[in-house]
């Protein structure tokens, strides 16, 4: 069955950061409407915690939804997913089963707000230094945040370039749009299952991609 993205693109005025990430979980496993839902099997929101010095008070329901906007207005950061349309098809939230993909048009939503200069994508498909243009940018179709938006600027006609690991495994590269370059920051995945074991590269890659 077709689902739709619930939640629309959140672009606080004066945004110059965009978080991009794939698609949310089901709909039993979200704890309010907003993105990045689930805080058992997802650590994005205690890694925010952690880059901006916050304690959130809550984690479920509108109060949640809302604490985290206020957040995202203050620090002027926007967040989206790159999937607006798709179908499951294994009854999960793998981003690996997700076909039928219908791009949210995110070269526009870059061009209606010039403020933004960075994009933080929340996946990828992860590959040495040597291999990581055929490794992230390939047909692989597990479906990261870096493949889909290369996936979607190409059909723009638009290539990422200089995409590249640092020592610290964090990715950077950049493209231009409008003839404007816009940087992009991939950090590892805040699931909880990596997370968990990698808790402070992954902390500091976010952190990282924030102060740049």
């Amino acid at each position: 069955m077709l689902e739709i993205h619930p939640f629309k693109p959140f672009v606080p005025q004066g945004a110059t950061t965009l978080i991009i990430g794939t698609f949310p979980p089901l709909a039993q496993y979200r704890d309010f409407k907003f993105y990045y839902p689930n805080n058992t099997g997802n650590r994005f929101w205690i890694i925010m915690e952690y880059v901006f010095n916050h304690k959130f008070q809550y984690w479920r329901d509108d109060a949640a939804a809302e604490e985290r906007k206020a957040l995202f207005e203050r620090e002027h950061i926007a967040i989206t997913d790159m999937i607006e349309k798709c179908i499951r098809t294994n009854g999960n939230s793998s981003d690996k089963n997700l076909s039928e993909i219908e791009f949210r048009n995110v070269c526009k939503l870059l061009k209606d707000r010039p403020a933004i200069q960075k994009v933080i994508l929340t996946s990828r498909t992860d590959g040495d230094n040597e291999q990581i243009h055929k490794k992230h940018l390939g047909k692989s179709r597990n479906n990261s945040a870096l493949e889909l938006l290369n996936e979607h600027l190409m059909e723009n006609e638009i290539i990422i370039r200089n995409l590249h690991k640092e020592d610290k495994r964090l990715i950077k590269g950049e493209f231009e749009l409008n003839n404007k370059i816009i940087r992009i920051f991939v950090p590892y995945t805040p699931s909880a299952r990596w997370y968990n074991s990698h808790k402070g590269k992954v902390n500091d890659m976010y952190k990282d991609s924030f102060d740049a």
